[in-house]
This record gives structure tokens, sequence and C-alpha cells, in this order.
């Protein structure tokens, strides 16, 4: 394909148009090319191209070119490695109170940055479960072909969309609005809970219904006042089902610079707001790290803190700045080599992240003696190197674990998940509920980072 991809396999077909997978020869990297026949109604189909060159986000596909021969245009886009959400929801287990929350609300956070996108805020207008895709690193929305920016007249756009996910006034009078959007995922959210089989979320039918109403007045009048609502609403159960005095602070240290603090501390407060114990994220040192991952994108700031689906954060702000965090959050404090600082919190678990490289055991072993007699110490190693991890066992004859290897701090993977249950056992914070668990779908061509796998001594986990 213009001598420059090789086709691979058809991956979709519908409406004039096929995709397929492709390969680029020189970079080696894989691409989505969406083919548009000519034969078809094609001129509303290319303007995805347009719109999402206007799109920078990364749960948006981005579009890398575009080609034209006598027969068909096509779109070429990142490749989105996973399963759509139309897939799951045939495969029920999948489908959690959990999972439904974080996946509405990562939805919600792509159609609010649409909403507020400058010069020109746009609307999605073809929610529906097709075209959310769950893949490694999260939820992606595809096809754009009949967004639109706000207020934008003349086309015939406004009269597109699925039927079941369309909102009323957009199939009557071509009205079309933020409210469009709003009424689409509460269909989406209404699908999901009917399709969760405990029943443990039909508490969340009355969202769902506000959000579909009939009555624009009645409707919300926002994505983020949507997400407001759920967010609230899962708090409260949350509440309801945990204590509240059991934990309450988490301290994370590293023997020395670069060693993982940040990327830990990210993921146990990921792991947390899944399991639905309301935690925050707080840079506790000078690294700066959390700006920097919050300028990459994908973050909706709320009263000072970052929010990124389920997770929440702050960077380090200084003195002078006051945040509102909830009495009831559990803070989880990054405090990277700062020992000093870090011993002096009072904190219900204490993370003293090892490195397992030959040149870092010297400074571990005397940050080691620092922190060996703080209450509620836990020791963990990096990189996943479970030998490193045996050998620090013995030495201290002290349990240590041994942190996977891992890619992405914002993606939960099972090997996490297990090694954040099992730290939580040791202060008696282990799940009751495990409706709450979220379900993970093997990805096709991909299997995941291996488990944790068996015990290696008596020591090490």
């Amino acid at each position: 394909m213009f001598d420059r991809y090789l086709v691979l396999s058809e991956i979709g077909r519908g409406g004039g148009s096929t995709v397929y997978l492709v390969r680029h020869q020189k970079l080696g990297e894989y691409r989505a090319v969406k083919r548009i026949s000519k034969q078809s109604d094609f001129t509303w189909k290319i303007r995805e191209a347009s719109i999402l060159n206007h799109l920078k986000h990364p749960q948006i596909p981005s579009v890398y070119d575009m080609e034209e021969d006598e027969e068909a245009y096509y779109i070429i886009e990142e490749y989105i490695e996973g399963e759509s959400l139309e897939t799951l929801l045939f495969q029920s287990s999948f489908i959690t109170p959990d999972f439904i929350y974080q996946t509405i609300m990562e939805v919600a956070d792509i159609l609010d940055y649409m909403h507020h996108l400058k010069p020109n805020p746009m609307i999605y207008q073809d929610l529906k479960a097709e075209h959310v895709i769950i893949s490694k690193s999260g939820v992606k929305l595809i096809d754009f072909g009949i967004s639109s920016f706000l207020g934008e007249s003349g086309n015939k756009f406004q009269n597109y969309g699925t039927p079941k996910f369309c909102a009323p006034e957009k199939s009557e009078e071509a009205k079309t609005g933020i409210w469009t959007d709003v009424y689409s995922i509460g269909k989406l959210l209404e699908e999901l809970i009917g399709a969760e089989e405990t029943g443990e979320s039909l508490c969340l039918m009355h969202i769902a219904e506000k959000a579909c109403s009939f009555d624009l007045k009645e409707r919300y009048i926002t994505m983020r006042e949507f997400q407001a609502d759920l967010t609230a609403h899962m708090q409260s159960k949350k509440n309801s089902n945990h204590e509240k005095h059991l934990l309450k602070k988490i301290v994370v240290a590293g023997s020395q610079p670069r060693i993982g603090t940040t990327h830990i501390s990210i993921s146990f407060t990921q792991y947390l707001n899944r399991q639905n114990k309301f935690a925050v994220y707080r840079e506790e040192n000078t690294s700066e790290d959390m700006r920097k991952i919050i300028l990459q994108g994908g973050f909706v700031e709320e009263g000072g803190l970052y929010r990124r689906g389920n997770f929440f954060g702050m960077p380090a702000y200084g003195e002078g700045v006051a945040v509102n965090i909830p009495n009831e959050a559990v803070l989880v404090l990054d405090y990277g080599s700062d020992l000093k600082g870090a011993l002096l919190e009072k904190a219900d678990l204490f993370l003293f992240i090892m490195g397992s490289r030959a040149w870092e055991t010297e400074r571990d072993h005397q940050s080691y003696a620092k922190v060996k007699n703080k209450k509620g110490l836990i020791l963990l190693t990096n990189y996943g190197n479970k030998k490193q991890t045996k050998q620090y066992a013995r030495k201290y004859a002290h349990t240590v674990y041994c942190f996977p290897l891992d890619e992405n701090p914002f993606f939960m993977t099972k090997e996490k998940e297990k090694l954040f249950e099992t730290l939580l056992e040791q202060k008696g914070e282990r799940n009751q509920n495990d409706w709450y668990r979220r379900k993970h779908p093997r990805k096709r061509g991909h299997s995941l980072i291996c488990g944790i796998g068996k015990l290696c001594s008596k020591w090490i986990r």
C-alpha cells in the first residue's frame, strides 16, 4: 500500500469503508488504515482526518496521514490494540461495578476534553459501546466521523448517529450540544448496568436516568457534573462498606534517587481507588515528576487535585498553597529519596523501595539501616528482580516483596493487583467485597506480564 505499508489483515468493515491493520515497512510500526470508497457517501467520512488533527489527547488515536487513489481515500491512524466494550459486554465476568465506574469516568474525561477544547469546543455525537476500546493503557475512543464543532451549522451530522444512543432532541429537531453527549453516556452507563450480573451496580441507575432525561432541564448540564455525581455516589458506597480508621496514610521512600518511588506510589494510589478506598497521591519530594506527568496530558484539574480516570494526585505545591482533601482520603506520600522527611511521618504503612542492580546495593544497605526499626515497614525491590529480592530477604531476615517489571503506573496489571492486595493484608485491609475487583481482558497476540509467581523462600513473596 503506497510502497510504505504492508497490509496484515482486515480488522473492520461497514458503511462503505474498510479498516486494515498494516505495518510501516521502514519504521516497523503498526498502523490502522481506513479505506473509504469513492462510490459511497464519502464526503462526511473523510472529515474524520481533519477532526482528529484538532484533537491531541492520549486516549484519542492520532492521525498520521491521508492518501488518495482513483477508487478511495485512505486515512492512516494510530493502531489501538484491545477489545471493544461491545465485545466485552458479551463476557459478563468483566463487567463489575468497579469496571463500570472506571470505564465511564475515562470516557467522560475524553468527552469533557472535547467540550472544553480551545478555541473551538467539539461534541462527539456517536458514543456507543462499539467505539469504546479497552486497551492495555486504558480506555480509547475511536471513530470521530460525525463529531462537530459546537454551534456548527449547515451540515447533516446532527441527523447522524445510532438511534439507541441518540438524544431525542437530536433526532427530532437536529438540535445538538454538550447535552447530546451527556445523554449518550447515560445510555452507555445504562447498558453496562444491565450487563452486570450481580445487580450491585443497580444503585447507579438513577445517575443514568438523570443523564438520559428527555427534559433538558432535568439532565446534567456538563460532563463534569455527571462525573461529580458518579464519584460522590461511589465514595458513599465505599464508606458504607469499609471502616474509615484502618488505613489513613502510606509513606513511600527509596534508598536513592530514581529508584521508582513515584511509579510505585502512583500505582498504589490507582489500585486503592479502583478498590473504592478513596486515595490521593501527594508528591513530597523535589523531583517535580508529577508536574512532568501532568504536562503529558490526560488529566483534569479539580480544586488543586489532578484526576486521570480514578487516579487523584497533586504535585508538590510548596508552602502557601492549600488543597482541600476529604478527611476520609488515604494519603499516599511520595518522599522519593528523602528518608529524613519520610521517617518523621507517622504512617500506617511505610514502603521502602530498594534497587536490584549491582551498583545500587551498597546504598540499599546503608539506607535500610536507617529505616529498619520504622513501624509499619514493608520492603520492596524494583525491576522485577526476584534473585536480588531473595538475597535481601536472607540478609535482613525480613519479608521482601518484588515489584513486577512494569511500564505504565496508571494501568493495573494482575501482578500489581495481587501484590498490593497482599500488602494491605498486612494492615488487615483485605477487601471483603470481591465484586469491586476489576477483571482484565487478555489481549490478542500479547500476554500480560507473567504472574508474581510462587514463593521463592519463606522470606520472599
